[in-house]
């Protein structure tokens, strides 16, 4: 493991970089996750449609389905 690989590079300093860009790597994308996650929910709401029955995730300003464009909750033309 004291061996030089590299210049004055050990098989030991290697192996520490190699672990520190995977832990650098791994929470950056737990930062990313964390941040981003929360700033969509607020523009995303789950909807059902009655027309043709999909349900999933749309955005509250759109409020029609992706499927067959009926309006979904409070977008639907009241009588």
């Amino acid at each position: 493991m004291n061996a030089p690989v590299f210049g004055s590079f050990t098989l030991l300093h290697l192996l520490l970089a190699v672990a520190g860009i995977v832990v650098a790597g791994y929470v950056l994308s737990a930062l990313g996750r964390l941040f981003s996650g929360r700033k969509q929910d607020a523009h995303v709401q789950a909807a059902r449609c009655s027309a043709c029955g999909w349900q999933g995730r749309v955005s509250r300003l759109a409020g029609r389905c992706p499927r067959c464009n009926a309006p979904l909750g409070d977008r639907a033309a009241r009588p």
